[in-house]
């Protein structure tokens, strides 16, 4: 994946909560691409409508009228407050937000869909739930975010290494990513006791890291032990550490040696994190044909 080639197009659900508008400002950070446009889409849960561009196109006798045009008018203030060159717009559609979400995306051909979530406890439409279910249907990378940018771009990048050949995928997104915001990329893994499982995790360690070296990404490795059965807290632990902003995983094939899931690793992930954590779902969109990458499977355990 070359950020360069993208479309330039990203989506960001809005309910008007405070951390959907977090997303946008997460969009606009990573819209450095010429002719960038981001999409604010509001969806309206349980409602039929055709969707809604402009508020000149709303049909006064919709039963949904009002909640329409009420959107539009807030769209187009907050749209009307942004003073960059990236281009805005707006959809208002009716449906269930995740299918809505996942299938505007699609529609659009967007690069990302980026998100606001409250975490597992939240009550607004797009909180909790709502983004774990965006990312099982999403075809695109979906970045969730609790809190503000820190800074203008992504400046530490911490990327959870496994054995699974998926794995190559975030691995090149997260180096695209770096090279744009000369970011520093802090791979970890989780340390194995078995000696065979060991030497091929710290091969494939070592991989990763001589390829984000070749293209100059500055970079930290680091094998990680974890008393505590919870890697994905003890990940979230380490990322504050290194005073990370974006956390980059695979959603369903993410998993240690110890055979983590989506349900346990990734969710609390989502769920958990204040930083902002970047879903690659495995999709040949996303292949690529890095050379370092393509002997994975054979020579460097990655299956």
């Amino acid at each position: 994946m070359n950020l360069k080639s993208l479309s330039g197009s990203i989506l960001v659900p809005i309910d008007f909560t405070e951390t959907s508008i977090f997303a946008l400002e997460h969009a606009a950070t990573i819209s450095t691409l010429e002719n960038s446009a981001i999409t604010l889409l509001h969806v309206i849960e349980g409602a039929n409508f055709e969707p809604v561009t402009h508020a000149s196109e709303v049909k006064v006798d919709h039963d949904q009228a009002l909640a329409i045009e009420g959107a539009a008018a807030r769209l187009e203030k907050i749209i009307a407050n942004k003073t960059s060159n990236i281009t805005y717009k707006y959809i208002i559609v009716g449906g269930k937000p995740y299918r809505t979400i996942a299938d505007t995306a699609d529609e659009i051909n967007a690069d990302f869909i980026v998100m606001g979530s409250n975490g597992s406890s939240g009550i607004q439409a797009f909180a909790g739930s709502n983004a774990s279910k965006v990312i099982q249907y999403a075809n695109c990378p979906v970045i969730v975010v609790r809190e503000l940018p820190v800074h203008k771009g992504y400046k530490n990048i911490v990327l959870p290494l496994d054995l699974t050949a998926e794995t190559k995928q975030k691995v090149a997104l997260a180096a695209d990513l770096a090279e744009c915001f000369d970011s520093t990329v802090h791979i970890v893994s989780l340390h194995e006791n078995d000696e065979f499982l060991a030497n091929k995790l710290n091969a494939n360690l070592n991989q990763v890291e001589n390829y984000m070296k070749d293209r100059g990404i500055a970079t930290t490795a680091t094998d990680m032990s974890d008393s505590s059965g919870n890697f994905a807290m003890r990940t979230l632990d380490w990322a504050k550490a290194k005073d990370a902003d974006l956390i980059v995983i695979m959603t369903q094939q993410e998993r240690s040696v110890r055979e983590y899931i989506i349900g346990t690793y990734a969710q609390q992930m989502v769920n958990r994190s204040p930083i902002a954590v970047l879903t690659v779902t495995p999709n040949t969109r996303l292949e690529t044909s890095v050379e370092p990458f393509n002997s994975f499977g054979d020579v460097a355990g990655f299956n």
